[in-house]
């Protein structure tokens, strides 16, 4: 037992802490003929391997923040044309709080994305591919924007921002509806069907979200904000204006304008009442020698409109119809 004892006395663990200097290389590479000396040459291997991994993991460190990662002016950085974000994302609750985390940070800590592209005046700008909101919380706070740089087709620079949007499920249906339908009116896609296999969405949801998009502009306004639409509203609105156009459109002119705004529910109720529905607007054309010179319609609510084209009617004419009108409401 004395002899192990005054053997392990007689081990130096020098060459194996990297604190302690730079061991001098042994002559000859000998396999240790104890128990503990295995332990140490262990040890020292763990050691080396550790360092190894630690010196790796910061030179991986510096190259991302380096070349991938670039702070840019973002002056220079510009939306998208594909972009999809409502001017009311820019704005509430959710806004406030990340323009705080980015003003808190120095920096957007999540980078956004961009392609280079040239100004009018050829100089350096760069067009986002996603992070339109971390974008614009840097413009107005003043602070450069971290972003990676990365040359994108139009295709491949739409497909980064829906996976993108997507994945953090951060748009609303309105809103990713706006994207997917300038993506198929700008051509990046044949069809709507190889878009979604494309960009791996299901079918359903890019029609359904095209559904809304595509709705009259007098119905998307009859709600207090796009951003309250939902998919499922789609069907029944999408029914509702093909089922009585004319006078859909009339009532959701009428809810535009009332103040204070309707819950977006409620206006729901009111674009797809069977009421609405079931009464069709009549109408009729006045002709002149085979043209349109004017229309009479009559929308669900009761309401009448004429209208004669500038030019159908004599001064003399004009004067007869009003009188005649005038007579009617007496």
């Amino acid at each position: 037992m004395n002899k192990l004892i005054n053997k392990a006395k007689g081990i130096s663990f020098d060459d194996v802490d990297g604190e302690s200097g730079d061991a001098a290389p042994p002559v000859a590479e000998e396999r240790p003929r104890t128990a503990i000396g295995a332990i140490s040459a262990s040890l020292a291997m763990g050691r080396g391997v550790e360092a190894e991994n630690r010196e790796l993991r910061a030179r991986l460190k510096g190259l991302e923040e380096s070349t991938i990662v670039q702070l840019l002016d973002p002056q220079r950085v510009k939306p998208s044309r594909f972009a999809n974000r409502h001017d009311l994302s820019f704005g509430g609750p959710e806004f406030a709080a990340l323009k705080a985390e980015i003003a808190s940070a120095g920096r957007n800590v999540q980078a956004i994305k961009v392609r280079p592209v040239k100004g009018r005046g050829g100089e350096q700008h760069y067009e986002i591919a996603f992070g339109h909101r971390r974008h614009r919380a840097c413009l107005e706070l003043g602070l450069p924007v971290a972003a990676v740089v990365e040359d994108l087709t139009d295709a491949a620079l739409f497909a980064e921002m829906e996976r993108e949007n997507r994945e953090r499920q951060d748009l609303s249906p309105w809103e990713q509806g706006v994207m997917y339908k300038r993506a198929l009116d700008e051509g990046l896609f044949p069809s709507l069907r190889k878009m979604a296999s494309a960009l791996g969405a299901q079918v359903g949801n890019v029609s359904t979200a095209v559904q809304l998009a595509s709705l009259p502009q007098e119905v998307i306004a009859a709600f207090a904000s796009p951003l309250a639409l939902q998919y499922r509203w789609a069907a029944p609105l999408k029914a509702a204006v093909e089922a009585n156009p004319t006078g859909v459109s009339a009532l959701a002119s009428e809810l535009s304008k009332l103040e204070p705004r309707l819950p977006a529910k409620d206006v729901l109720a009111r674009l797809t009442a069977t009421e609405a529905l079931s009464q069709s607007s009549s109408s009729a054309q006045f002709t002149v020698e085979g043209k349109s010179a004017g229309s009479w319609d009559k929308d669900p609510k009761g309401n009448i409109s004429v209208r004669i084209k500038a030019g159908t009617l004599s001064a003399s004419k004009e004067k007869r119809l009003l009188e005649f009108l005038q007579k009617l409401f007496d």
